[in-house]
């Protein structure tokens, strides 16, 4: 790979740190190795931020919704989170480094990228588990610290693609698929410019 085209990734901690995630997510060390696997044998480096659920509830937090989450005290602690991360961001970048896209995790109230419709639980406040027929005009948001992030990275000029690592999805799914197309696209090295496709600026 060019030195011009050093590549690297921001993704969530529970990627790398399984133990990290809540335990209706399951602990699935074998798709991060899968994951890992595959960006270090393409030379992509790894920035992750620390967990924000972990770091805000501990490791014995319940299994919650986003609607619980998304608060003034909870929004104050992703920003504080992501200010070391977004640094060595910017700094990579400010060295030629090419920064690749987000992977955020399926089903993740915080740092998910697609977080559509959910049950409600007994005390009338939303869960964690899907609805099994989502309505096609149901909203579809991002997580918490996955909305914060893209605010950071709207604010300082920077458009990566937003992927979600299918975790709960099934090893042949077409989201499975779509994940791996979408990952290699980001991370495959940009052809260099030939001659006659060069813009005449006059």
């Amino acid at each position: 790979m060019s030195r011009k085209q050093k590549r690297i990734v921001l993704i969530c901690q529970c990627l790398v740190n399984p133990y990290c995630r809540v335990h209706i997510l399951g602990q699935n060390f074998p798709l991060s190795l899968d994951l890992m696997n595959y960006l270090l044998r393409k030379n992509v480096g790894v920035i992750q931020y620390s967990c924000p659920e972990t770091t805000a509830m501990g490791l014995m937090r319940n299994p919650q919704g986003r609607q619980q989450y998304d608060n003034i005290f909870f929004r104050d602690h992703c920003k504080e989170l992501l200010k070391v991360p977004l640094l060595m961001v910017k700094e990579f970048l400010k060295n030629r480094y090419i920064l690749s896209c987000f992977i955020g995790l399926e089903n993740s109230p915080t740092c998910g990228i697609h977080w559509g419709k959910h049950k409600v639980n007994k005390y009338g406040t939303e869960s964690p588990n899907p609805e099994d027929k989502p309505g096609k005009d149901d909203p579809v948001l991002m997580g918490i610290m996955a909305e914060i992030l893209a605010e950071e990275f709207l604010r300082e000029g920077i458009d990566v693609p937003f992927l979600e690592f299918p975790a709960l999805s099934d090893p042949n799914s077409d989201k499975r698929t779509r994940f791996w197309r979408d990952l290699e696209e980001a991370v495959s090295p940009i052809p260099p410019e030939r001659p006659e496709e060069k813009q005449d600026p006059t």
